[in-house]
């Protein structure tokens, strides 16, 4: 499926097979889960741009200790240059709340395509 289609068929819902259609075979299957894998890492990715972002202009870190803090609150570890001000750590806890968020809805994105094989697989006619 190229990009043009995979845009098509989330704007029109067409992104998974009908329940009454045949399964698709495994390297289709296959390459689905990697476009899925690709879209949620993409997301996690972007979710990291707030938060290097905040920790550079709020806290006032260099770039690589807000770079390093974002990715530890996206792993949830406690971040090893700690805000020192009110307003640091109000951001700390409000961006641990988005990463959250954000990740599980990449792993729900992650997982959709397994998800829906299984009931798929359930539901296909056996006429």
């Amino acid at each position: 499926m190229e990009l043009a289609d995979l845009s098509s068929a989330i704007r029109y819902g067409e992104m998974f097979e009908h329940f009454k259609e045949e399964l698709i075979s495994f390297e289709k299957f296959a390459r689905r889960i990697v476009q899925f894998y690709f879209i949620a890492t993409g997301l996690l990715l972007l979710a990291l741009l707030p938060g290097i972002a905040g920790f550079y202009w709020i806290s006032h870190l260099s770039l690589r200790q807000a770079v390093v803090n974002a990715l530890s609150i996206l792993g949830t570890i406690d971040p090893p240059y700690p805000a020192t001000s009110d307003v640091g750590r109000a951001f700390t806890a409000i961006y641990g709340l988005f990463t959250e968020t954000v990740f599980l809805l990449s792993l729900a994105i992650l997982l959709a395509p397994v998800i829906h094989r299984i009931f798929h697989r359930f539901h296909v006619n056996t006429d």
